[in-house]
């Protein structure tokens, strides 16, 4: 079974994308593992309502440890199975919560492994700092996730006034990637969401 991750910054969408993703494929209820930096693992079936209500959140650092759904997708006439892990946020700088910092360790632990990178940016972040910068955690991935050839940017939030620019800007500054539009709250550019995945699983 194919591992596939969804990275990015805190507050950059992963959640709702990956429970949305799950929704738009099909799934009615979800049962998401969740295993913590010291490999305590403990499994809950959720409706996708009741997980968005419990799992999203405008608090940055809501997730803290790998959240992983087995999902089904039709692919022709056969169903395949494939693992989809939702991940703690990281940033550039050292946070000063335990939990948070363990967190980010296991998403660079687990995107070492996994065997596709979905790779979240919020078109809202993209500022004047942002385009000066070359180093960026968005950068990092980016810069090795076009080495693994395993690997797509999703701009989320088009749903904002100014994506339509900010899209323009990204596709500038990470010039190398497959780069889809979306909004995971809206579940809009998922269509092509689900036909990346159906090839890469």
């Amino acid at each position: 079974m194919r591992d596939l991750i969804v990275v990015g910054r805190p507050n950059s969408g992963k959640t709702m994308f990956t429970l949305n993703f799950a929704s738009y494929i099909g799934s009615k209820s979800v049962d998401i593992t969740f295993r913590s930096y010291d490999d305590l693992i403990t499994c809950r079936h959720f409706s996708v309502e009741e997980a968005r209500r419990e799992l999203c959140s405008n608090t940055l650092h809501k997730t803290k440890t790998l959240q992983s759904l087995v999902l089904k997708i039709a692919i022709g006439k056969t169903a395949v199975n494939f693992r989809l892990t939702d991940t703690c946020g990281i940033g550039e700088k050292i946070h000063n919560e335990v939990a948070v910092r363990r967190g980010m360790a296991q998403t660079l632990s687990l995107m070492r492994c996994a065997d596709f990178i979905l790779h979240i940016i919020d078109l809202s972040y993209i500022s004047k700092e942002y385009l000066n910068g070359s180093s960026t955690i968005d950068h990092e991935i980016y810069n090795y996730g076009v080495i693994r050839n395993s690997y797509i940017i999703l701009a989320n939030k088009t749903d904002i006034p100014f994506a339509k620019d900010n899209l323009t800007k990204l596709s500038c500054i990470f010039p190398k990637a497959t780069i889809i539009p979306i909004s995971a709250l809206l579940s809009q550019g998922l269509k092509e969401v689900k036909s990346c995945v159906a090839r890469n699983i």
